[in-house]
């Protein structure tokens, strides 16, 4: 038998959402990325089936698909926790989460803003952050000792192809998202959860290799703009 906290997916990558992971312990869990309010029903529904009190929402970044539905999870009695340049934009409201529809943007408080190398004990379970930049400003990792080993969960950062990703986001930067990722792999990761998606491999020779084909100069775009994408009708406008 032992205490460390395990992962569950409550939720995987769809329409306008990333995948929601559950992180749960002795003392609870706590919800990596919200997601944007586009399939809350099933989230909710995931999230209940761990059978796990949730208390705290952890954001890797401030793009639509991970963080557009996190007021809803505030409003649900959830602290929200996130680095310094998504908490200001979440605060805002500001266009960065979403650049095809601004005005459905709503802004956010957000309850706990950590510093890089913060530990945090949320649910009896120590959870390392790291400000991860590069896919934007804002972004961050999450470390957790769990029953697989340590695991990362770093959002879009990485891509699942070992190439170095532009997502055509504003703040975006090469050398950024190549030092963030040489943090993570001095951090020795064993398993990682990106924000679409587990890494399959092991994750020290995932990082190496994205390092690698950054270093060489293979991007790989991603996020286009999309707009002819329509918000579901089950999204909230912001009311001015």
């Amino acid at each position: 038998m032992t205490d460390l906290p395990t992962v569950h997916v409550a939720f995987p990558s769809g329409y306008l959402q990333c995948v929601v992971y559950v992180v749960g312990g002795p003392q609870g869990a706590v919800v990596i990325d919200p997601g944007s309010g586009a399939c809350e029903a099933e989230v909710l529904d995931g999230i209940r089936r761990t059978g796990w009190p949730v208390t705290h929402a952890l954001l890797t970044h401030c793009h639509v698909d991970h963080a557009l539905g996190a007021w809803r999870f505030r409003e649900r009695g959830l602290k929200l926790v996130a680095a310094p340049y998504t908490a200001e934009v979440l605060r805002a409201g500001g266009h960065q989460v979403w650049y095809e529809y601004p005005d459905w943007v709503i802004p956010t408080e957000i309850d706990l803003v950590p510093a890089d190398g913060a530990v945090l004990d949320l649910c009896g379970f120590p959870i390392r952050v790291l400000h991860t930049p590069g896919h934007t400003p804002g972004c961050a990792s999450y470390l957790v000792e769990t029953e697989e080993g340590r695991v990362a969960f770093t959002g879009d950062l990485l891509t699942t192809t070992a190439q170095a990703s532009w997502a055509g986001s504003e703040g975006f930067s090469v050398a950024g998202t190549l030092a963030s990722t040489e943090k993570l792999l001095a951090a020795s990761p064993a398993v990682l959860y990106r924000g679409h998606g587990r890494v399959a491999e092991p994750a020290v020779d995932f990082l190496r290799r994205t390092l690698d084909t950054g270093r060489a100069g293979e991007w790989r775009l991603y996020a286009e703009f999309h707009p002819d994408d329509r918000p579901p009708a089950c999204l909230k406008k912001r009311e001015r």
